[in-house]
């Protein structure tokens, strides 16, 4: 049995697949017996945190709820050894006179195959673009217009590559599944659950076809082709609309309110490719506000999701958001401030209000205080407080000879830069927690905010010009409807300030 379930945004797909696994297990269906992988590890770990709090059921029994070179990686037994890493990707580097910097930072419980880039990244992907959709290098070279890429160089780091993987033992995460598919063994499934199927390369579909649904007795393949935003990594939206002929469309958005699905579903139905589907959207009638320029959004109160179409806008938008001292978390980087000096403040603040701290709570001030308060005999000793014992500000100024009194500013008691101390007084100034708890403001790529939402999210508009001018147009209509469905209430949208811009 083979069905494939449509989830348009908010409509509940990963309650639906839950309760599939719900209705199995109730049946007599085994947790060791149920596969739940996905393409990415958002995806996996979301299924299985669900599966833990919903049905009580224990992580050891979800060994199959991962992603799917993570089940390939645990059925032929690998050790994380044997796997490329980011120095060897360094070690490539100093080889090939390139610089690997995406790959060295891609890790195998992301889920990504491989990661775009420049310089010697560029090149790997095509290499591992030709690879996981069954072409040749020289082939997937013409593709890409890209003057500064040359198809030696590009020979040179596919040899190479080769040459190191061989001479190590090393496999990379391409290996991984292409060695699945060699071996051919896949432990025997009463249910397949494939998620997020619409973001399937070529050779993961062979996986799943030729190795896993031979041993699984009922399969579901889940997914929105609408949000299909992959086909740079050689994903094609076919294979996910053609996976099984029973399909279901789940017809209601517990996310979208009606303003805001009026306009994704008027966007997507200009789709040249995809699976016709009629869904509602919440009762609520939100509301979408157009704006000149991303300055004349207010943001200082509510919960905010910043989204751009690439790492240099938003990178353009978190420096806008610094200067103007706000706080955010920026997907990928994490939060604007330093998070160890964002526990230090967070110490020092406690201590000058009179509290008691644990000696490990103190100690992490030890490589944060200026030399200007503490000796390095002093700091010595404050490593070496009694874990038994808690502590109070006096005690550390007796114990560790520290000078600092509780009328002194944390700035100038943490070794911080003059710049940063200038953002994170603005940052107070502004009444933005600095302390601990979930980000108000978040920025992100479109691609990195996939499964995300939030009240208020603000959409730039502005492009690249290889975006502007990729013959895949469906491709940039699935993401920006990505960005549009974020909106759990308000949607923003930024105008764009450049002629490659997308047009709504």
């Amino acid at each position: 049995m083979e069905t494939t379930i449509f989830g348009p945004p908010g409509t509940g797909k990963t309650t639906r697949l839950i309760n599939i696994v719900r209705q199995e297990i109730e049946g007599g269906t085994q947790p060791e017996k149920i596969a739940f992988v996905s393409f990415s590890r958002k995806a996996a770990e979301e299924a299985r945190t669900r599966a833990s709090e919903k049905l009580s059921m224990d992580v050891n029994q979800m060994a199959w709820f991962r992603t799917l070179h993570s089940f390939a990686f645990q059925t032929l037994g690998l050790g994380t050894r044997q796997v490329m890493g980011g120095k060897d990707y360094n070690k490539l580097g100093d080889l090939l006179g390139l610089e690997f910097k995406a790959s060295a930072g891609v890790k195998m419980a992301d889920g990504l195959l491989f990661s775009p880039g420049n310089g010697g990244d560029a090149y790997l992907t095509m290499i591992q673009m030709a690879r996981v959709t069954g072409t040749s290098i020289e082939e997937q070279f013409s593709r890409v217009a890209n003057r500064n890429l040359h198809y030696q160089q590009l020979k040179l780091v596919d040899q190479v590559l080769r040459d190191y993987k061989e001479d190590t033992g090393k496999i990379d995460f391409v290996d991984m599944i292409q060695d699945f598919i060699t071996e051919g063994y896949c432990p025997q499934l009463d249910v397949l659950i494939v998620d997020e199927a619409q973001d399937l390369v070529p050779m993961q579909w062979q996986m799943v076809h030729e190795v896993m649904k031979p041993c699984a007795k009922r399969i579901y393949y889940a997914g929105d082709d609408d949000q299909c935003i992959y086909s740079w990594m050689g994903v094609n939206v076919g294979d996910f609309l053609n996976a099984s002929e029973d399909k279901i469309i789940l017809d209601k958005s517990y996310r979208l309110p009606i303003s805001v699905h009026g306009m994704a579903d008027s966007l997507v139905k200009q789709l040249h490719t995809r699976q016709q589907k009629v869904w509602s959207p919440t009762e609520e009638a939100g509301s979408v506000v157009w704006h000149r320029d991303i300055l004349d959004v207010d943001i200082t109160t509510g919960e905010w999701l910043i989204l751009a179409r690439t790492n240099y806008i938003a990178n353009r938008i978190a420096n806008n958001l610094k200067e103007q001292g706000f706080l955010y978390w920026r997907e990928g980087s994490g939060w604007s401030i330093s998070p160890n000096v964002l526990t230090g403040i967070e110490v020092w603040l406690r201590l000058c209000k009179g509290q008691y701290l644990s000696a490990t709570e103190v100690k992490k001030l030890s490589t944060l205080l200026t030399p200007n308060v503490i000796t390095k005999a002093g700091r010595r000793k404050l490593s070496l407080l009694d874990a038994e014992v808690t502590y109070n500000l006096t005690d550390i100024q007796n114990l560790c000879s520290l000078s600092a009194t509780e009328q002194t500013p944390w700035y100038e008691v943490l070794k911080v830069s003059e710049t940063e101390r200038i953002y994170i007084t603005s940052v107070r100034r502004m009444g933005e927690s600095i302390l601990s708890g979930k980000p108000r403001i978040r920025i992100s790529t479109i691609h990195k905010a996939k499964g995300g939402e939030a009240d208020n999210v603000a959409l730039l508009l502005d492009s690249s010009r290889a975006c502007a001018l990729n013959q895949d147009q469906d491709s940039e209509l699935r993401t920006f409807y990505v960005g549009i469905t974020r909106a759990k209430k308000t949607l923003h949208l930024i105008e764009s300030q450049s002629q490659h811009g997308f047009q709504i």
